[in-house]
């Protein structure tokens, strides 16, 4: 698939990324799987795209982290491996729901040719 640039703002500051889809459709639980780059980290983030408003992991500790792990489907979006905060996992998530939201074609915008 395509990447696309976008820009998140963690605790360093402002910091432009690139996402790329893995998937062409979301997995049976709502999840879809995007390659980030920020900087110089690199991560598939898996993000659930049907959940509407996501639930942000506010808490590191070892009992959320298990759960996380063996628990992905109870989370709106998780890394696969620990390269951004889960803070930050969720910022992203954000930006590449707003992206594709703003990406997905209204009906009165497509043209129809019968």
């Amino acid at each position: 698939m395509v990447p696309f640039n976008l820009e998140f703002e963690f605790e360093e500051g402002h910091v432009a990324g690139t996402a790329e889809q893995l998937d062409q459709l979301t997995d049976t639980v709502g999840f879809m799987r995007y390659q980030v780059t920020a900087g110089e980290r690199r991560s598939v983030i898996c993000i659930n795209m049907e959940e509407e408003s996501p639930t942000p992991v506010a808490s590191r500790d070892a009992e959320n982290h298990y759960e996380a792990v063996h628990y992905p489907e109870q989370l709106s979006s998780f890394s696969e491996d620990e390269v951004f905060t889960p803070e930050e996992v969720s910022m992203i998530a954000a930006e590449i729901k707003v992206y594709n939201q703003t990406r997905s074609p209204k009906f009165d915008q497509m043209h129809l040719d019968f």
